[in-house]
């Protein structure tokens, strides 16, 4: 495997600041040698941190002298903290180890949002990938978890995932650093020490490259579920958000794998305020899109999916009350629906003239009904037809102003007016349309 993960995996970048999590040991040590001594090359600033638990306070202070005499020679800032393991695990019903890596966790992170740090690195290596994947299969595991720990996680790095221990030891050995012995590591009666102690010499007498295969088989499947994160992060980016809505193309959502277009849709979930999407619901919407409605929809928690022909919509806008008929008279702009409607003069132009009489003593607009058609020059047609001729997306049909006369049908927004016979003279209103919330 190759030895140099900062650059197989783009880890850092110039300009990059990154804290390193040192705590005297071997690995850590090693890291934050390779770092700080390659930072001038690669264009990044290092820190380090080192945090004290409380397990082993005989040996706390030598610790920190060692990771301060390191720092010093190194030239770099060293920020240090401490914490009551013990007794953040009794409060708090944990274990030591899990107290423990809490506690680390979260004195670096927040000594990395101090220093305005990009990214923490740790000293994992690759036995610890390779015992974390069998520990992982050992208690039952899924996709994340065949992963073992992976190169970069958010804010987290391992530029040593790729170095065995013997690597770091020869480094060591070869830089003459001074590290401190663990003497838990190797100890107790933990999974991962019953692992480093019982197991692994086992499979090695096996197969001397077992660690090795283990940690690629987890590289591996890391690397597969960041290409897949990469296309759906991709996808997400192309979808337009706008009014309560995120919206896609079917095609662009079809054509990505699976997997990729499952994190999308989780995506455009959370950007409409939505739930968790389950498997029945992925499965929905992703069949609603193979399908040939151009209208279909799926309930969704806290969200709706529906298709606009072939743009696949999610939102979190309740549906409209229906709307409610309203007088139209002259001069007075009426908001109807996400449109304005205006009954006006015939000097203005624009919009669907009609003789005075068919407006007057008043029109009304109002929502489309079932049943509703329109004259035309060649015969009539049914609105419903009309819309979907001009592909009007279904969930926006009722929306549309429905101008009439009594009963009698004088324009469909500003899609189509009836035919009506003309005078050749006499008072001439016009109708006119405006969408404010809709764009064909």
């Amino acid at each position: 495997m190759e030895a140099d993960a900062l650059s197989r995996f783009g880890l850092l970048r110039p300009g990059d600041r990154v804290l390193c999590a040192l705590s005297g040991g071997a690995d850590s040590v090693c890291m934050t040698h390779l770092l700080a001594s390659g930072a001038a090359e690669r264009g990044v600033t290092v820190a380090a941190a080192h945090f004290s638990h409380g397990l082993r306070p005989e040996s706390a202070g030598a610790e920190r002298a060692l990771c301060q005499r390191l720092c010093d020679v190194l030239n770099i800032p060293l920020f240090c903290g401490e914490g009551d393991t013990p007794a953040y695990a009794r409060t708090h019903g944990l274990g030591l180890e899990e107290a423990a890596r809490d506690l680390r966790r979260a004195f670096l992170e927040e000594t990395a949002r101090a220093w305005n740090a990009g990214a923490i690195a740790t000293g994992h290596h690759l036995e610890d990938s390779a015992e974390t994947l069998l520990l992982n299969l050992i208690r039952g595991t899924g996709g994340r978890g065949m992963q073992g720990i992976p190169p970069k996680n958010g804010i987290f790095i391992r530029p040593l995932i790729l170095m065995s221990k013997a690597d770091i030891l020869a480094y060591i050995r070869e830089n003459r650093l001074e590290y401190a012995e663990d003497p838990t590591n190797h100890s107790g009666g933990n999974a991962r020490a019953v692992l480093r102690r019982e197991v692994f010499p086992h499979l090695t007498g096996l197969n001397s490259q077992a660690a090795r295969h283990l940690a690629r088989t987890a590289l591996d499947a890391w690397q597969r579920d960041e290409n897949i994160r990469m296309e759906a992060d991709e996808l997400t980016s192309r979808a337009h958000v706008a009014g309560g809505e995120t919206s896609l193309p079917v095609r662009a959502l079809l054509s990505a794998r699976e997997e990729a277009a499952v994190r999308t849709l989780q995506a455009l979930q959370r950007q409409v305020g939505g739930g968790m999407l389950e498997r029945p619901h992925l499965r929905a919407v992703l069949d609603l899109c193979r399908g040939t409605d151009p209208s279909a929809r799926a309930d969704l928690p806290g969200s709706r999916a529906f298709r606009r022909y072939e743009t696949l919509v999610l939102s979190a806008v309740p549906a409209a009350s229906p709307l409610d008929s309203v007088l139209l008279t002259p001069e007075h702009p009426v908001e109807f629906g996400g449109w304005q409607v205006l009954l006006t003069g015939d000097s203005c132009g624009g919009g669907f003239a009609f003789p005075a009489e068919r407006c007057l003593p008043a029109l009304t607009v109002r929502p489309r009904q079932a049943g509703d058609s329109l004259s035309l020059a060649y015969g009539t047609k049914t609105v419903k037809k009309l819309l979907i001729e001009r592909k009007i997306p279904k969930d926006l049909r009722d929306k549309i102003p429905i101008i009439c006369n009594n009963k009698e049908i004088l324009a469909v927004g500003d899609l189509c007016a009836a035919h009506l016979p003309q005078k050749e003279s006499g008072d001439v209103l016009r109708v006119i349309c405006r969408r404010n919330s809709y764009e064909s």
